[in-house]
């Protein structure tokens, strides 16, 4: 018998559970026609918003799958940061809205930089859904040149990233957290240019007073 490749195997259950979850939500629609009261349609409000959730991270499983198994080909393309980030948070605002969180952007409205949308669209909606367990009332989105890399940072108001090595250990199983980041930074290390690679920084928000994760793409 051939050796079984369990990441392959893994990887298919991923996106065929995925297609499930298309399927229930196309059917959650209809339950929105009823005749709910308020906080009927506030329930079934976040429960959209939770399978929503999920299925990004299993399109970001699946991207994590091919980036560590040298199966994805960066497709780079000139983007307008300002569309780029109005798009992510029109997508996005209704999870924010559903927690009684502001969910904005800022950038130069100039300003274009080279990137994959798809990978950077996942990792955006990896950074804001992160954000979005810990922030109190904000959360910001950015972009902006630095040294010759776009920078797109996520902030927010909460309580910033772990200070201590039994903190972060805490914080790696918490749902999704060092799984996105650590997709966060494949991500950011599949764009290259000339000898620069891409990475990300944890940081503090010096606007939000929170944490702030920052990728950085090299033009």
């Amino acid at each position: 018998m051939d050796k079984i490749d369990i990441s392959t195997i893994l990887a298919s259950a991923i996106h065929e559970s995925k297609n499930h979850l298309g399927t229930i939500l196309y059917q959650l629609e209809a339950l929105k026609s009823l005749n709910l009261d308020k906080s009927g349609q506030k329930s079934l409000g976040k429960i959209e918003e939770g399978m929503k959730q999920l299925n990004d991270e299993w399109v970001e499983y699946l991207y994590l799958y091919r980036l560590a198994s040298d199966g994805y080909e960066v497709l780079y393309d000139y983007h307008a940061l300002e569309e780029f980030l109005d798009d992510q948070v029109f997508a996005l605002a209704p999870s924010a809205a559903a927690k009684n969180l502001s969910l904005e952007f800022n950038t130069d409205e100039s300003l274009t930089a080279v990137f994959d949308e798809r990978l950077m669209t996942s990792v955006v909606s990896t950074g804001v859904y992160n954000a979005l367990r810990f922030a109190q009332s904000s959360i910001h989105i950015s972009a902006y040149m630095e040294d010759s890399y776009l920078v797109i940072a996520i902030e927010d108001d909460g309580k910033g990233f772990a200070q201590t090595a039994e903190e972060e250990d805490e914080l790696l199983f918490q749902k999704n957290t060092g799984l996105g980041l650590y997709f966060a930074d494949l991500s950011a290390q599949a764009h290259n240019s000339e000898d620069r690679k891409g990475y990300i920084i944890k940081a503090s928000s010096e606007t939000l007073g929170g944490a702030k994760l920052a990728i950085y793409l090299p033009q």
